[in-house]
């Protein structure tokens, strides 16, 4: 039998497809039931308090970032956010992906292979910290299934499809303390295969063009439209 070694692309587009369809779907043998919020302790509701005022307060982000999957895969490149809904990771090269979130879809495009594809922003993983409103408390399509902490960081554990933390459909949200600040998120998919963003040097309430969210900059086409062959 022959073995076939997957080259960084391959490795990249594998990642990237865990950012896309992570969650999006309910996890094999999910419960039918949103899974209720973890009763807290009066510490810890104070706690989740506090970081749901600092992402309320976040309305722009630069940052690198560090991204390493469970399965091998490694990658990094450069983040913008501006609340509410709207993303961008796009990756170093030899990786040719990127993801652009308007606010309405996640575009995921394939530079190598020209390929596009949409999802609605607000069914991929990350949707319950860049939308309008962030309550993790009383949230409709996830639930808060605890709270980990120590001297150096917080992490807030996210579920959905009745998922418990660490299984297919869960994330752990990760920041550092004093002061409170975003630094990682942590996403189980539904193959369990775990990816890991570490944010670094991140800049909050910084400028960010309004064009790098903007689907026609990328000369590509709409939700919907089969996109054009092109020619190499």
């Amino acid at each position: 039998m022959t073995t076939t070694k997957r080259g960084p692309r391959s490795v990249a587009r594998a990642l990237l497809a865990t950012l896309l369809v992570a969650m999006a779907a309910p996890a094999p043998g999910a419960a039918s039931e949103p899974k209720q919020a973890a009763r807290l302790s009066e510490a810890d509701a104070e706690l989740v308090a506090q970081v749901e005022a600092y992402l309320s307060g976040v309305d722009t982000l630069h940052a690198r970032f560090r991204q390493v999957s469970s399965n091998g895969g490694r990658a990094t490149g450069e983040l913008w956010l501006d609340r509410p809904g709207k993303l961008r990771f796009e990756y170093d090269p030899p990786h040719p992906l990127l993801l652009v979130s308007n606010g309405r879809f996640l575009l995921h495009y394939d530079r190598e292979l020209e390929q596009t594809s949409y999802v609605p922003i607000s069914r991929t993983p990350l949707w319950f910290l860049i939308r309008e409103r962030i309550d993790l408390s009383r949230a409709e399509d996830y639930a808060l299934a605890g709270v980990s902490r120590s001297a150096e960081r917080v992490v807030l554990h996210v579920v959905r499809d009745g998922a418990e933390p660490g299984e297919p459909g869960s994330i752990a949200v990760l920041f550092r303390r004093d002061p409170l600040q975003l630094a990682a998120w942590r996403i189980v998919d539904q193959q369990g295969i775990t990816t890991t963003v570490r944010l670094e040097n991140p800049a909050f309430g910084v400028d960010v063009a309004a064009k790098r969210f903007d689907f026609g900059e990328l000369d590509l086409p709409e939700p919907g439209r089969r996109p054009e062959n092109r020619g190499r």
